[in-house]
């Protein structure tokens, strides 16, 4: 009986901590990829489009707002220097993690929603999703490579007003 017992206790501890230990180790797995996107915060915030393109691997290629394609990170970076210097001079941009979700031990997926305010105009074709706040999706695509994470490939995609007042019952805006 007391055998039982004690093996009863062990197994029940033991789930216990293979359950806490799997979230720690998430935890530790995704880093990386939100001090990536904390960088990316930085380089926009601070006009930095060097900094910026330096999160591509040289074959990385990024899809923007207006469905434009750059195709490596010397054109991420200048597209960003214009946009820096143009529209989007001085303004504020922030991220959350909508999900991370990994496609195998060097591949992951990042969605993350966007809020970009104190710009001065948007780009030809693009609104804001409200007065003052451009709302985006952005999706990275990561991949590990002698243990550092870079970017893949990107699509950003920016939030309508109508397509915002449509979202499910429950839905929260982003960044709210």
């Amino acid at each position: 009986m007391i055998g039982r017992y004690f093996s009863s206790i062990v197994a029940a501890s033991a789930m216990v901590f293979s359950r806490a230990a799997p979230s720690d180790a998430v935890e530790l797995d995704e880093r990386p990829l939100r001090e990536s996107l904390e960088r990316l915060a930085q380089a926009w915030n601070t006009a930095d489009a060097v900094m910026w393109a330096s999160e591509y691997w040289p074959e990385g290629e990024s899809i923007n707002i207006l469905g434009g394609i750059m195709h490596d990170p010397a054109a991420i970076r200048d597209r960003h220097g214009e946009i820096f210097a143009g529209p989007f001079k001085g303004s504020h941009f922030e991220s959350k993690v909508r999900r991370i979700q990994f496609a195998g031990a060097d591949v992951a997926i990042v969605d993350a929603d966007v809020r970009v305010t104190q710009f001065h105009a948007l780009p030809p074709g693009i609104v804001a999703t409200s007065p003052g706040v451009l709302l985006t999706r952005l999706k990275h695509v990561y991949q590990r490579r002698d243990g550092r994470w870079r970017i893949s490939a990107s699509q950003n995609t920016a939030v309508l007003p109508r397509l915002n007042a449509s979202l499910p019952v429950g839905h929260q805006e982003p960044l709210q």
